[in-house]
C-alpha cells in the first residue's frame, strides 16, 4: 500500500502482473484476520483511483472488477467483522467515483 501511494507508476513495469496482485488483494479480503482485510481495503482504495491513467490497471479493473465486487458485497453481507465495514464501504465509494459505468454494469 504504501509503495502504491509513493510510486504509482510502479504498476507500469512490464514484469509486474497487474492481474496476479489484484486476484491476491481480493483473496486477501475474505481472510478472517482484521489487519489483512484492512490492509487488502486500503490497497484497492489507491488503486481504482488509477484505473484510468495506468492502462494495465484499468484493464484488469475491467476483466476482474465484478470479482472484487461480490468480495465487497460478501464481506458486507457478514463475511467480515463489522469493525471492517467502513473499509468496505470505502471501496465501494471509490468503485462508484472512478468506476461507475463498469459497476452499473456488475
Amino acid at each position: 500500500l504504501q509503495a502504491l501511494k509513493r510510486k504509482p507508476d510502479l504498476f507500469l513495469c512490464s514484469n509486474l502482473d497487474v492481474k496476479a496482485v489484484f486476484q491476491c488483494g481480493v483473496l486477501s479480503l475474505k481472510f478472517p484476520e482484521a489487519p489483512t482485510v484492512k490492509a487488502s481495503c486500503g490497497f484497492f482504495t489507491e488503486l481504482l483511483p488509477r484505473c484510468g491513467e495506468i492502462a494495465p490497471v484499468g484493464q484488469v479493473v475491467h476483466e476482474n472488477g465484478k470479482a472484487l465486487l461480490q468480495a465487497v458485497l460478501e464481506g458486507i453481507g457478514g463475511q467480515a467483522s463489522r469493525s471492517l465495514m467502513d473499509h468496505f464501504a470505502e471501496i465501494l465509494f471509490v468503485l462508484n467515483k472512478h468506476c461507475f459505468s463498469l459497476l452499473s454494469v456488475w
